[in-house]
């Protein structure tokens, strides 16, 4: 399942409920603050992402986030190795090479993450066009 959330404001962030073991292409474009980056870096951890990639504006802090949020839900102690959080960042390869590796190079342990929820913090809308390229990855 392919499902693209445009978030150009701060506002709160959910992940469908039929997304349980997913990945997480994360794509900024705008500024977005830390209390904000880390409430959606919580959401996701707690929803279920167990691969979350970052690509744009300040990506390595989306990935700290996202690891910070795993180990809080933990409360920094032992985690089940399954629901552990894969993260990466993509500081310098183009859109296209980030949304390829979200489709190609997301193997998790013994779980298919086939569904992917992309969240956009662009000022525009583009949800067909990175739609498209990742389903002709």
């Amino acid at each position: 399942m392919f499902n693209y959330v445009f978030l150009p404001t701060d506002v709160p962030v959910s992940v469908p409920k039929d997304m349980t073991k997913f990945k997480c292409l994360i794509l900024i474009e705008r500024e977005v603050g830390r209390d904000y980056r880390h409430a959606v870096s919580k959401v996701l951890v707690n929803s279920g992402c167990l691969y979350s990639l970052a690509w744009g504006i300040g990506c390595s802090a989306w990935d700290d986030s996202v690891d910070w949020a795993f180990l809080e839900a933990y409360d920094f102690d032992a985690y089940p190795e399954e629901k552990f959080v894969m993260t990466t960042w993509h500081e310098d390869e183009s859109l296209e090479e980030a949304v390829e590796f979200a489709k190609h190079c997301t193997e998790y342990s013994e779980v298919k993450l086939d569904d992917i929820l992309v969240l956009d913090f662009a000022h525009y809308e583009r949800g067909d066009f990175i739609k498209k390229l990742y389903l002709t990855a």
